[in-house]
């Protein structure tokens, strides 16, 4: 009698268990308002455009932080990206590139800036956004 028990719930597990589950396909129209559309952005991040942006960043770079910078030939490169929140806040930055001294001096840098980004807008409404800035030093000695 076990035996016979235990077939019957074997055999009943696998029925319940190898059944197909439905689905129920979401309709596309629902799907077609989540899209992206970079038409719908605007993207001015800095009062003067970004060429006002590098060359004010450029301005604050104290090359004399970086260490051996006398003895040193060649070139150095560093790439900023930089998250910028909905209020124009930097919230935040990370630099990497060939010299540590010379991300750090990057870094220092941007949090200096006492001018406010602007944030992307969507839809006429400020969003979080980011963007990356490359930066190059060039040493002829």
């Amino acid at each position: 009698m076990k035996k016979i028990l235990i077939f019957v719930l074997l055999l009943g597990g696998q029925f319940a268990f190898c059944q197909a589950q439905e689905t129920q396909a979401q309709p596309v129209e629902d799907h077609l308002t989540d899209q992206y559309n970079p038409a719908d952005d605007k993207f001015e991040p800095y009062p003067g455009g970004m060429m006002k942006f590098r060359k004010d960043l450029a301005d604050k770079i104290n090359i004399t932080r970086i260490k051996d910078i006398n003895l040193r030939k060649g070139t150095l490169f560093s790439k900023a990206k930089i998250i910028v929140k909905a209020n124009g806040r930097i919230e935040n930055i990370l630099v990497t590139g060939d010299d540590p001294d010379f991300n750090k001096e990057v870094e220092r840098a941007i949090k200096s800036l006492k001018t406010k980004l602007k944030p992307a807008e969507r839809n006429g409404v400020p969003v979080r956004s980011y963007y990356s800035v490359p930066f190059t030093l060039t040493m002829n000695n």
